[in-house]
């Protein structure tokens, strides 16, 4: 984040809900809606130019992103990280299941929750990240994902690859595994698609 900001951005970082120190529990839907109040904030941010707002996510984020993208028209670019392409290929078949896994890894931390199973689970299903991603456009749109990703297969990332629009950029990282985060590589990759890479492409589109 250093590097980011020693060359002039602005960086907002945060964890939607349920996850790190967020409150709440891990819901597609609210995952939405507090990538809506972040953007919000940022734009409304003195110093910050609300028309050059690049958007960098990770795993469900970035299908979270791609929908928002598509629908607000905000971000200067968008890069996704690790995006699952289709949710159904990755999760449990049993909604039961997964709400169980997340209790276990502290992302769901009400007793309770989620009220009614069923459309909690499809909401995942529903994101769709590669429906969204054609409408994106002429936003620039680069996936970038491990070859060696154990949880979202790099198929994901070609077939996000093939449903955005020109321009977009693809980029495989050899032997990265899921959490893109932790990869010391992902800290350049970003700076390079912020620094050359969009620059490069909005110019093309001139």
């Amino acid at each position: 984040m250093e590097e980011l900001i020693s060359e002039g951005y602005c960086c907002a970082t945060f964890n939607s809900r349920g996850c790190g120190l967020s409150e709440g529990n891990i819901d597609m839907r609210g995952w939405h809606s507090d990538l809506e109040a972040v953007v919000s904030k940022v734009c409304d941010t003195p110093g910050v130019d609300p028309a050059s707002v690049h958007c960098v996510a990770f795993s469900a984020g970035g299908a979270i992103a791609a929908r928002y993208a598509s629908l607000e028209k905000r971000f200067s670019s968008l890069l996704l990280m690790a995006t699952p392409e289709n949710f159904s290929e990755i999760l449990p078949t049993d909604p039961a299941v997964l709400r169980d896994h997340f209790k276990r890894i502290g992302v769901i931390r009400d007793e309770h929750f989620p009220p009614d199973l069923g459309a909690w689970y499809k909401g995942f299903l529903d994101l769709e990240p590669a429906k969204w991603l054609p409408f994106v456009s002429p936003c620039p749109v680069g996936i970038v994902h491990g070859d060696r990703d154990e949880v979202v297969p790099k198929e994901h990332a070609e077939k996000l690859f093939a449903a955005a629009c020109l321009p977009k950029k693809i980029i495989m990282i050899d032997g990265a595994a899921h959490q893109l985060r932790k990869d010391p590589r992902t800290i350049g990759i970003i700076r390079q698609w912020l620094t050359k890479d969009v620059p490069r492409m909005s110019e093309s589109r001139h």
